[in-house]
Parts: C-alpha cells; structure tokens; sequence
C-alpha cells in the first residue's frame, strides 16, 4: 500500500482488481525500538494529515480556546523529550485528544481488530480497501500484537463506515409494550447491514402483534453511532406513514484521504469554488476557508409499504447520542418525524464515518473525523449538536410526559 505516490496511483490500481488480494502475512518479528528520527516522523504524519483532512479547528478554537495547528511547536517538542516507545504513545494520545472530538484517537488493540474484521466485509469500497490493507501492514501487525484478516463476502459498496466499536452485550435490539397504547424500542447500536437480520425480524414480531399503539418511544440514549443505514433503510422506514426528507450540508477539505472517501461515496460533491456560499444560511462560514469540496446531503426515507403501525415516535436522547445515532435523532427533530425528549445530544452526527491512518514507523492506528455538517438549520451539528423539543431529567419522566401527550392512563 506504500508504493501508491497518490490517489490516482491507488485508484488506478484498484479498479483493475477482479476480485480482492490474497494477502501473504509474514511471521511477527520482535520490534526494535524507534528512534527519536522515527517518532517525529511519526508525528508530522499524523498532524499533516490532521490539518489536510480535518473539520473542526474553528469549533475547537470556539468551544475550548485551542488552536492546534499553532501548537505545532509545542506538539513537536513534547515528541523530541520522549524517551522511548510508552512514553510517545501516550504523548500522542494527549496530542490527538487536543482536538476533543470522540472521533479522534489512537486506537488499542481491540479497535484495530474489530475494524478490520468489518472491513473484510467492504472490499468493493476503495477508501474502505484502502484502509483495510493499510490496517494489516506488518507494522500494525507487530505494534498490536494480532494477526492478519483475509477479505471476506463483499457488501454493498455504499455501505458506510462505521464509526465506532461498542461492547456488544445481549440483544441489540429490546421492544415491549410499556402499557397499553405504548410501545417501548430501545436501540443499543446502529448496526451494519450484514448484521441487523435478527434486529429487524424481532421489530417486523413486535409492529405485528401490536398494530394499534397510539404512540411508540424509541430509545437511543447512550447509542454512540455504528451505521446509518440502520435507521435511514430499515428502522425508520418501519415506523413512518409517509416520505419524511432533509437536506444537510456537508464540507470537506481537499486532502488526499478526503477525496479518496468522496469518490469511493459516489457522492453528488463540486468544488467548493462553484458553490454560492453567500445564498446559504450558515453559521461561521469562515471556518470554510479552507475547504475543498461540498455535498447538498439530502436525506429521503420512504415507509414500508407494508407498514401496519399509524401513531406517533417520540425519541429519547442524551449526551451519549452520537455520530450515525446523533445522525437520526438531528433528522427526525428537523423533518419532525419524531418529537425529541432528554438532554442534548452529543453531536458529530452529520459525517460520512471516521478515517482510519497508519504512522510510517510505529504502526500506530489513529482516527479522525472528516465532515463539516450543517444541518438543516445552517447550525455546525458539531458544535451545536441537537437539542430535545423537550428537556426531562430521567426515563420515567420521559414516559410520563409522553403519556400525558397522548392521553394515555386517563
């Protein structure tokens, strides 16, 4: 994967590929030790690549008074007076976590593995490929101690990237009936396609069997993201009665591992150059200085056709709400699918996932996010996130408030 010199190179190569690589995995060798010329090179990658791809530097300076790429320095410094592999590791886990977005990290063992057992879903993606074969380089390998991954049975190619890993314990998915009129779907994880078979047979039992609730609450509280087809192609479409759609904003700067995503998306993008900015209503359009590209996002969900359930959605939410969840909870509170009850959310909802990157010397796996999105409203969804139309403190004050709504109990 080093020998590309460019996107070009890499894409060229790719879309020659009948099939994906046999990979040939040679045995771990012990690590030698980087030198300090190793790990400020280590360092340089991943702030270049940071400043090329990253979208948050004015909400960082806004919100927390940061400015990262004027802390080069200082980073750079804090690199030279390490004195061995530990202390850089931890000295760069303090520089990615300057960014404070849930996003950007350098990711443990755990991570490393569960990503690329995803990916091996995904080789008809490129950016996803690309990152699946960088993850399995020898130096990753050796630095986290696992073994190589084979490609497994391709999926959709707009599948999208996941964003974050949870610890799956029990169920996905719990529906009940709360009392009667009131339906209850709590929801732990946005899951891949691949995965969410069990999920939606369990909600198509739960519709059926109680098709004349007034209401259903669906709970998203602490669900930190996965994938949003989740709700965009299957949960959603099973529970509205007519088209609902949004339209989003979303920016990206010109960076080569930006572009790759953009053409591995197949996204509707232009060059930010042709776009009319001064005719869009947003907040801080300074910070789009720096920007290369934008996407009109629009986001159209169609019911089932046979969908049986006709009352109303109420979504619970918290500051745990984020990525491809803070994604849903922003578009039901805008197309007004659902009224939105709790505590405001996490935000970073409005992305196409996360980017995945190797340094050169260590085989250090770091994470960051790559999409300014605007909502609907020309508010930055990171920075401002997504509010409740009401605010409650716990979960039964939640159910109280939408039994009181739709006269439930009475």
């Amino acid at each position: 994967i080093d020998k590309f010199n460019s996107m070009e190179d890499y894409l060229s190569w790719y879309y020659g590929l009948e099939g994906p690589c046999k990979l040939v995995f040679s045995d771990q060798k012990e690590k030698k030790s980087l030198s300090q010329e190793e790990m400020i090179e280590d360092f340089n990658y991943l702030f270049n690549q940071i400043r090329d791809n990253y979208p948050f530097f004015g909400v960082l300076k806004r919100q927390y008074g940061i400015d990262f790429l004027g802390n080069y320095s200082t980073y750079l410094n804090e690199v030279k007076f390490c004195k061995n592999e530990q202390e850089f590791e931890r000295t760069m886990e303090k520089i990615i976590s300057d960014l404070r977005n849930d996003h950007a990290n350098i990711a443990d063992k755990k991570y490393v593995e569960e990503t690329l057992n995803y990916y091996s879903h995904f080789w008809k993606d490129p950016s996803m490929y690309y990152e699946f074969l960088a993850m399995n380089k020898e130096s990753v390998r050796n630095r986290y101690q696992i073994k190589g991954v084979q490609s497994s049975e391709s999926l959709r190619k707009n599948s999208m990237k996941k964003s974050q890993f949870k610890e799956k314990t029990g169920e996905n998915i719990e529906t009940k009936v709360i009392e009667k009129d009131l339906g209850l779907i709590k929801v732990k994880e946005m899951l891949a396609e691949y995965e969410l078979s069990d999920d939606m047979k369990k909600l198509d039992d739960f519709l059926d069997k109680n098709q004349d609730l007034k209401a259903i609450i669906i709970d998203i509280r602490g669900n930190s993201g996965g994938n949003s087809e989740y709700w965009q192609k299957y949960l959603l479409p099973r529970l509205i009665d007519k088209k609902v759609s949004v339209t989003n904003h979303m920016f990206f700067k010109g960076g080569m591992r930006s572009r790759l995503l953009l053409e591995s998306e197949e996204l509707g993008f232009e060059k930010i150059d042709n776009v009319n900015l001064e005719k869009m209503d947003l907040e801080h359009r300074e910070d789009l200085k720096d920007f290369s590209y934008y996407n009109k996002d629009i986001i159209e969900i169609y019911p089932k056709k046979e969908k049986e359930f006709k009352g109303n959605l109420y979504l619970l939410v918290d500051d745990g709400v984020y990525s491809a969840a803070e994604g849903m909870a922003n578009f039901c509170k805008n197309s007004k699918t659902a009224k939105l009850l709790g505590q405001k959310t996490g935000g970073d909802g409005i992305t196409l996932g996360i980017i995945n990157d190797i340094c050169p010397n260590s085989g250090l796996v770091f994470t960051y996010t790559n999409t300014l999105g605007y909502s609907s409203d020309g508010t930055i969804n990171e920075e401002e996130k997504t509010s409740p139309d009401i605010n409650t403190e716990s979960f039964n004050e939640s159910i109280d408030v939408v039994k009181k709504l739709e006269k439930i109990g009475r």
